[in-house]
C-alpha cells in the first residue's frame, strides 16, 4: 500500500474542511492543488458532492473521497478510484479528529487501506462501511443531532418546572446526561416498574413532551429487557 502523502481539500472553508486543513499536515500529509494530489477530499455539502466530483476530471490514479455519511460511492463518478471517510464527530468549529471513529469505504481494497491508514494518522479508529449507508448514517444522526434535540426538550421542561435560565438548566442537566451516556445503563421509573411516577410525569408534561416521553419510555423498557441477565435453567 502506498501511503497518502499529498491531498487536496475541496471545501476547505467549511467546518470539516478547515479541520482537515489543520490536521492533515500534522499527520504527514502535504496539502496541494487537486491536480497534484494523491487524494482529493470533497468536504462539501452532500447535495454538491456529485456536481463537484463530475467537474474534477480526476486522474485515474487519484483517489477521490467524500466525507458524507449517507452517500454511496456512485456519486463520485466519473472518478475511477472512489472512497469515503466519514468522521463520526460533530464539528462546530475548532475540533480535531482525535478519538473519533471514521466510516471507511472505497471502490478497491487498496483505497480502503489508504483511507484507513489516513484515519489512524488523524487519530481516528477506522470502521468499514459496506452498503446500508443510509442506515449507518441514521444511527449517527440519532447519536448526535437527536441527542441534542432531546436534551433541549429536557432543558425546556426543566425550566418550566424550576424557572431556571437556559444556562442554569443546561448546567444542571448536562452532568446527568453525560454520566448516563457513559454508563450506558437504563435507569428511571420505567425500568423499576414505577407506574405511579410515570403517570405523574405524563400528567405534568405538556402534550408535545408527553408524546416524546411515551415513545422513549417504550424504548427504555425494550433496552432494559435486553440488558437483563438471562438465567439459565
Amino acid at each position: 500500500m502506498k501511503r497518502i502523502a499529498t491531498a487536496a481539500v475541496v471545501g476547505a472553508n467549511g467546518k470539516v474542511g478547515s479541520a482537515l486543513v489543520r490536521a492533515l499536515p500534522k499527520a504527514g500529509v502535504r496539502i496541494v492543488p487537486p491536480e497534484r494530489a494523491q487524494l482529493i477530499l470533497l468536504a462539501v455539502p452532500d447535495r454538491a458532492v456529485k456536481q463537484v466530483a463530475s467537474a474534477l476530471h480526476a486522474d485515474p490514479e487519484q483517489l477521490v473521497a467524500h466525507l458524507a455519511g449517507a452517500l454511496d460511492l456512485e456519486v463520485l463518478a466519473p472518478a475511477r478510484r472512489r472512497g469515503s471517510i466519514h468522521p463520526l464527530r460533530a464539528f462546530t468549529g475548532g475540533e480535531d479528529f482525535r478519538g473519533a471513529a471514521a466510516g471507511i469505504a472505497a471502490s478497491s481494497a487498496g483505497g480502503r487501506a489508504q483511507l484507513a491508514d489516513l484515519a489512524r494518522r488523524l487519530g481516528m479508529t477506522p470502521l468499514p462501511v459496506r452498503g446500508r449507508r443510509a442506515l449507518y448514517h441514521a444511527a449517527a444522526v440519532l447519536a448526535a443531532g437527536a441527542q441534542v434535540a432531546l436534551f433541549n426538550e429536557a432543558v425546556d421542561v426543566f425550566r418550566q418546572a424550576t424557572g431556571a435560565t437556559v444556562a442554569s438548566a443546561r448546567a444542571a442537566l448536562l452532568p446527568l446526561a453525560l454520566g448516563a451516556l457513559q454508563q450506558g445503563g437504563i435507569t428511571g421509573p420505567a425500568v423499576r416498574g414505577d407506574q405511579q411516577t410515570i403517570a405523574a410525569h405524563r400528567k405534568a408534561l405538556p402534550a408535545k413532551q408527553r408524546t416524546l416521553y411515551d415513545l422513549l419510555t417504550r424504548a427504555m423498557l425494550e433496552h432494559a429487557r435486553r440488558q437483563r441477565p438471562r438465567h439459565r435453567p
